[in-house]
C-alpha cells in the first residue's frame, strides 16, 4: 500500500512538473513584436493600436496608443513587468490617455503572464491585456478568449 501511495505521489508530481514546464513563460516565448488586441475582454481597434516589442535580451519598447515607451522587462515565475519604464510625454485625447494609463499600469507592475495559442496574456488585479503577434489574427478569433459581449467601446472613444 505504501509503495502504491509513493508511486502515485511521484506520478502526480511528475505530471505537475511536466505541466509547469509546458506552461512556463520563457524569454524566447515573449521575445517578439506584439500588438494589443483586447483589454478586459473588450476588443480594440487594430489601427494604431498599442504595441509591445520584446527582444531576446528582454529590452522592450512600444506604443501605448499615445506615447512611445521603453525599458527592460523581467520574467519571474510566469510574472512579467517592465522595470523602470520610461516614455515620451505627449498629451492625447482622453480615451487614448486612459488606454495608455491602463497599459502602463499593467506593464509597469508585476503581472501574471501566459503564452497560449500564439497569444500573450498579461493580467493583474485590475486589468487583463491580450497581445497577438504583429501581422497575426486577432485574439477575438480565439473562442476561449471571447467575452459573451465583446464590443468595440474602445473604437468609439468611450471610457473603460
Amino acid at each position: 500500500m505504501a509503495v502504491m501511495l509513493a508511486a502515485g505521489v511521484t506520478a502526480c508530481s511528475s505530471s505537475n512538473d511536466a505541466n509547469n514546464a509546458k506552461n512556463e513563460v520563457t524569454t524566447s516565448g515573449v521575445a517578439q513584436q506584439w500588438q494589443l488586441t483586447m483589454i478586459d475582454q473588450q476588443a480594440i481597434s487594430a489601427e494604431g493600436s498599442p504595441t509591445l516589442n520584446v527582444n531576446k535580451d528582454m529590452e522592450v519598447n512600444g506604443y501605448t496608443g499615445c506615447n512611445r515607451y521603453f525599458g527592460k522587462a523581467e520574467l519571474d515565475n510566469n510574472r512579467f513587468k517592465i522595470d523602470r519604464m520610461a516614455s515620451t510625454k505627449m498629451a492625447c485625447a482622453e480615451n487614448a490617455m486612459a488606454l495608455e494609463q491602463t497599459m502602463s499600469q499593467v506593464l509597469g507592475q508585476w503581472s501574471d503572464a501566459s503564452v497560449r495559442n500564439n497569444t500573450l496574456l498579461l493580467s493583474n488585479d485590475a486589468h487583463t491585456l491580450v497581445f497577438t503577434p504583429v501581422n497575426s489574427s486577432k485574439a477575438t478569433d480565439d473562442p476561449l478568449l471571447k467575452s459573451p459581449a465583446v464590443n468595440s467601446r474602445f473604437n468609439k472613444g468611450e471610457k473603460y
